[in-house]
């Protein structure tokens, strides 16, 4: 029963870190959202800096991987009805920029229980809850920099085989560039990794993460892209 109770209270613990980023930065975005012309792909691209963000956050501010694994899933099995209650409202889809009906929905489940899984494996399994936080981060602070690049300036497509046709060179590049320096940032900055460790491991992650994120269609890259960026960093590291 002890356990119990000291699960729950580092589970609020998750929780109030969550908290006390997503609720300031939501407070920041809507007002820009709903008052500025900031571009839809642009305001989609901050939301999700800002899930992934929260996670690696919580990975750091918590002291046990089943905590943060079960804050992950217990936060989207809450929001998942939460957003299906207000989803048939007008403003849901223009707000949240929502490609397609219960897109929203289905993304934040795949999101945070890949949030799960990678916690799981990489802390539970492996003892490195550096690597998780690392990788986790990597994509978020990737992808949002892809888009915004690549977008406005993407003027050299990609179509490899299974990829949506949409991908550039020089959304890729900037992936590339922006997971490496958050990835270093994160490992050394704050984990205290030599550099001569986590500068080879992060640069093959980034490396490894843009290229899995150029042939994943994007509906699923956000599960296949930081897996796929943990298993690197776990192999120079783990």
């Amino acid at each position: 029963m002890p356990a119990v109770v000291d699960l729950a209270l580092q589970m609020l613990r998750c929780v109030e870190v969550l908290l006390a980023f997503i609720i300031p930065a939501v407070l920041v975005l809507l007002p820009v959202r709903l008052f500025t012309k900031v571009p839809s792909f642009v305001f989609r691209k901050l939301l999700h800096v800002v899930a992934f963000t929260c996670v690696s956050l919580m990975i750091l501010f918590t002291v046990s991987w089943q905590a943060a694994a079960a804050t992950s899933v217990v936060f989207a099995l809450v929001i998942y009805p939460l957003l299906g209650i207000i989803e048939p409202m007008p403003w849901y889809g223009t707000l949240f920029v929502q490609k397609e009906p219960g897109e929203i929905r289905q993304s934040l489940l795949m999101l945070f229980f890949m949030f799960a899984g990678v916690i799981t494996v990489s802390w539970g399994i492996f003892g490195r809850p550096d690597c998780a936080a690392a990788a986790i981060l990597m994509w978020g602070t990737g992808d949002a920099a892809a888009a915004l690049v690549g977008v406005p300036l993407g003027k050299h497509k990609v179509n490899p085989p299974l990829s949506d046709g949409k991908k550039s060179w020089e959304g890729t590049l900037a992936m590339l560039a922006t997971s490496f320096v958050f990835g270093v940032t994160l490992l050394v900055a704050v984990h205290g990794m030599p550099p001569e460790l986590a500068l080879p491991a992060v640069a093959a992650g980034a490396v490894v993460g843009a290229a899995t994120e150029l042939v994943t269609p994007s509906k699923y890259d956000t599960v296949s892209v930081p897996v796929a960026v943990l298993a690197v960093l776990l192999v120079f590291l783990g």
